[in-house]
């Protein structure tokens, strides 16, 4: 059984076909919700270019319907016009925006600071640590490696594999107990490889669990999305 959760707001975002101002908006709203579920994400400011001929700078928090009617909730930069931490929140109504610019959006490409960085030495002291865990959780043997052709030297590799051990050590730990699963692994024990590919997708076969992570933040992992996934394919 395999698990595959495609990120739909990187298609809307230089990736893809852009087929609206709307559709920009909605897919970077995606990406605010999933940086407020955890992922260490850094956003693109954006500004909107508005019809009375104004132009509104910040970071798209939410796009959806409110009280006041549908529209935008921006972090603006606050009134000293500092491009530090916003403060100051904004509401532009649907019907008044024209167009609108992303600045920078290849900072999507790289994890925010607030994710520590890793090394290739870090992950392979990391990766036995993470097996030890879920070995002494689950009630079986558990071994893990890195997939086939996997670059350690590339940091992008690296940071994205960092995230997935991390997220499987804390999150899949606890999510089955030893009666849980197929006699035949209780036995032989399971073997969990590690790789980075284009989307997030989790796999059984045999006796090997293959876990693939996006090697764009955005679409790392969830926490909720890594639980239904291995849960899905241990099924």
């Amino acid at each position: 059984m395999a698990f595959s959760k495609p990120v739909d707001p990187l298609e809307s975002l230089g990736r893809g076909h852009v087929r609206s101002v709307w559709e920009v908006m909605e897919a970077m709203s995606i990406l605010m919700s999933r940086r407020n579920e955890g992922l260490p994400l850094n956003l693109p400011q954006v500004t909107l270019f508005l019809r009375s001929g104004r132009e509104v700078t910040g970071i798209l928090r939410e796009y959806g319907e409110f009280r006041q009617g549908r529209g935008v909730l921006l972090n603006t930069s606050s009134r000293d016009g500092s491009r530090g931490d916003s403060t100051d929140v904004t509401f532009v109504p649907d019907g008044v925006i024209e167009a609108l610019t992303l600045h920078d959006v290849t900072v999507l490409d790289t994890p925010a600071k607030s994710m520590p960085e890793s090394s290739p030495l870090h992950l392979r002291r990391q990766l036995p640590a993470m097996a030890d865990k879920l070995s002494t959780t689950w009630g079986i043997p558990v071994t893990a490696e890195f997939g086939p052709g996997t670059d350690l030297e590339q940091a992008s590799t690296v940071q994205a594999l960092a995230w997935l051990i991390e997220r499987t050590g804390e999150v899949v730990s606890g999510l089955a107990a030893a009666s849980d699963f197929d006699p035949v692994l209780q036995q032989k024990g399971l073997k969990l490889r590690l790789s980075v590919g284009d989307t997030f997708h989790v796999r059984l076969q045999g006796d090997t669990l293959d876990l693939i992570t996006s090697r764009h933040p955005a679409a790392w992992p969830l926490d909720r999305e890594l639980k239904l996934a291995v849960t899905d394919a241990l099924a």
